[in-house]
């Protein structure tokens, strides 16, 4: 046994396996940063660090006792950079609903598949009122006609503003992380159309990288003005606003949405089609090729495109990964290294955790670091176990490979990638492999070599020629996809919890990054994590935060919804969650609260009475006859003497969206925000609502632009965009 253990220690030595602990070491430390509330003091990590170093110095001529020492290394560099994310990171979050009259620079412009407009402004001043905590950045739709306004312009209208969105349930996605990491504080959308717009000024750098995304997606559409135009701007340069909500539906039901956010798939793509064409274009001169290091000038090239490409997309974090993945890839192709490594695999992720910490908490960073070094791994797993073998295979074996390869690489990242969709997303989609299977030969030979294609022939106005036949191949996926989602849609499968998340996690690190026998210890995680998925279980019922939407859940799913037409948006997760039974197909086959004189009443399945009103004179009456009473308004009372359970704007702007759940000591609500605000919750404890930051001296009010009193709390979501 202990000679067995030798030999597989040492395989894994020679392999220089033990390199990947240091990103380990990394993941764990971020997680506990932000995934637990855990803030340690700014000298734990050089602290680490020393340790670390001290220890592994120590070992020296101990390789065993060096490896080791690299998972604290990381763990402390885990530390340092989430605290210094958070210490630099102070974006300010609007703290209520607020109407507010704005002005600002336009950063960035889009346009969805309804023609409104959707802008990114840089908020310059507030006024009537003047907001106490202004945003720095808003996203703002405006639904008014206008003329569009460009890159850099003075935006100057009224505006309807709310914070970010929380968890639709408790353990469910906030809607406030990542706006907090990207400097957006608030999202709403316009009360009238902005009032018009001098020239813009001097534009920056990034604003004429916006400005040059925006012509190009004018000419993406000038040729196909309809569905393909949107997607294949969204191929192109990152625009998805413009995608219609069928097509983006049909595509996500079928595991095909990931085509849409330019990440991995498309950065590999556009490096590997640069690199061909540089290639053969020195191959073509024999003169040259024997002179010219043709596969580093090729890697170079590679390098240029895909920085563009990166620039062109936009502030996108999947895009920004992909981008750090494949220059490590192609800087290892000009020092002569294997690109394809796990050790590169490490690295890209270390530097994206060292740049942006909190990525690691996002379904993207987990989903294609997971999709990468699955696929990374058993390629050179392969690659080991097929040395020598297949030299002189005929063209009909090796078209036959590609197709297999094709169809193994699909099932390996989806299988990869499925515990992660299912723990942020509540959903499965067991045919992907299929649609994946057919679509992504069409999209790597194909569509993607044509959009490479059409902006090198924009300069020529030439792009139409390779712009129709991208049309041509989008018109099959979208059959493909919509044929595939209404024979097999996709279901809610539920929540995993976080504890099989982490078993499923090191499973897939140990098949990825061991190279030896010691992968097989793999299934002992893998095994774990499938039994410790929580059986399947729904609350009594669930409230929205802005106690607009409360679905009462029985025993079999169906639920008693507070309104005939609840917010789809916030509904759709609940489903996915509990598994509940989809809505009625019309308004009178949907099961609603009894209302009367003002007020809304209904039972949960174990009895407890459930009332909800929005008049504030009604609050003394709901106490008196509910176990659990809703006012969806903010009154300064936050318990009834009766001892019933009272809820309101007040309340829940603390706690988030609620859900009651039975335990074992009778019944509790489970808030989705902890009690000890996080950054990007902090908006929630300031002064509120955002109106009593006053006006200026001798400023007069604005008319009519007041918000109602049953405003002052809550987030009316169903006109809002959803964030």
């Amino acid at each position: 046994m202990r000679l067995w253990l030798s030999r597989q220690v040492q395989r894994e030595r020679d392999l220089r396996s033990a390199f990947a602990w240091l990103p380990i070491g990394m993941m764990i430390a971020i997680a506990l940063v932000f995934g637990s509330g855990w803030r340690p003091p700014g000298w734990l990590g050089p602290v680490f660090a020393f340790v670390s170093i001290a220890g592994a110095n120590f070992g020296a001529g101990r390789p065993f006792v060096r490896s080791a020492f690299l998972l604290p290394l990381g763990f402390a560099l885990g530390l340092s950079a989430s605290w210094i994310e958070l210490k630099t990171t102070d974006t300010v979050m609007l703290s209520g609903n607020a109407t507010v009259r704005i002005s600002g620079r336009v950063l960035l412009r889009e346009q969805d598949d309804r023609g409104r407009y959707r802008y990114t402004i840089q908020v310059l001043a507030t006024e009537r009122p003047h907001l106490s905590r202004p945003p720095e950045r808003v996203r703002v739709l405006v639904s008014s006609r206008h003329e569009a306004l460009a890159i850099g312009a003075r935006y100057e209208g009224l505006v309807r503003l709310q914070p970010p969105a929380g968890p639709a349930f408790p353990g469910g996605y906030d809607f406030a992380f990542m706006p907090y990491f990207d400097g957006t504080g608030a999202f709403g959308y316009s009360l009238g159309p902005p009032n018009p717009s001098v020239e813009p000024g001097t534009l920056g750098v990034f604003e004429h990288v916006a400005k040059l995304r925006l012509l190009i997606g004018d000419r993406i559409r000038a040729v196909m003005p309809d569905e393909r135009g949107a997607v294949a701007a969204a191929l192109i340069n990152g625009e998805r606003a413009g995608i219609p909500d069928d097509i983006e539906a049909a595509l996500r039901v079928t595991g095909l949405a990931h085509v849409l956010s330019i990440s991995g798939f498309h950065m590999a793509l556009v490096a590997g089609m640069t690199m061909l064409a540089v290639r053969s274009s020195i191959a073509a001169f024999p003169s040259l090729a024997l002179r010219w290091q043709a596969r580093k000038i090729a890697a170079v090239a590679a390098l240029g495109i895909t920085g563009f490409y990166f620039l062109l997309a936009g502030d996108n974090a999947a895009t920004e990964r992909s981008f750090v993945m494949i220059a490590i890839m192609l800087g290892a192709v000009l020092v002569d290294r294997p690109a394809l490594t796990l050790r590169n695999v490490a690295i890209a992720a270390m530097v994206v955790m060292l740049i942006s910490p909190h990525a690691l908490m996002t379904a993207t960073f987990q989903m294609s670091f997971a999709a990468t070094a699955a696929l990374v791994g058993a390629y050179g797993a392969y690659s080991r176990w097929s040395k020598g073998v297949g030299d002189d295979l005929s063209p009909l074996r090796t078209l036959a490979l590609v197709v297999i390869g094709v169809f193994v690489s699909s099932l390996i990242a989806g299988a990869a990638t499925a515990p992660y969709a299912i723990y942020h997303f509540q959903r499965a989609a067991p045919f992907g492999l299929l649609a994946n299977v057919l679509a992504t030969p069409i999209f790597s030979f194909w569509i993607m070599p044509l959009a490479l294609a059409s902006v090198c022939l924009m300069p020529l106005g030439l792009e139409s020629l390779a712009l129709v036949p991208i049309g041509w191949g989008l018109d099959l996926v979208f059959w493909m996809a919509k044929a595939l989602a209404a024979a097999f849609p996709d279901y809610g499968v539920g929540q995993i919890g976080s504890v099989s998340l982490i078993c499923f996690t090191v499973c897939l690190l140990l098949l990825s990054f061991c190279q030896s026998h010691f992968r097989w210890a793999a299934v002992a995680p893998l095994v774990l994590g499938l039994l410790l998925v929580p059986a399947a279980s729904r609350p009594e019922f669930v409230i929205s935060e802005d106690a607009r939407d409360i679905a009462v859940i029985g025993e079999d799913g169906r639920v008693i919804d507070l309104r005939k037409r609840p917010n789809r948006f916030v509904h759709d997760q609940w489903k996915r969650a509990y598994q509940l039974a989809p809505l009625g197909r019309s308004k009178d086959d949907r099961k609603t609260f009894e209302c009367k004189e003002q007020i809304c009443r209904a039972k949960t399945r174990s009895g407890l009475r459930v009332a909800w009103t929005d008049q504030l004179e009604k609050l003394g009456e709901l106490c008196d006859t509910a176990d659990i009473a809703v006012v969806a308004r903010a009154p300064r009372i936050e318990s009834c003497r009766s001892g019933a359970k009272l809820l309101t704007l007040r309340t829940l702007r603390r706690t988030g969206a609620v859900a009651l759940e039975r335990q074992r000591g009778g019944w509790a609500l489970q808030p989705s925000i902890p009690q000890a605000f996080e950054e990007w919750n902090q908006h929630r404890s300031a002064p509120w609502p955002e109106r009593m930051g006053g006006e200026k001296p001798g400023q007069k009010k604005l008319k009519g632009a007041r918000p109602r009193p049953s405003d002052s709390g809550g987030s009316d979501r169903r006109d809002d965009p959803a964030p």
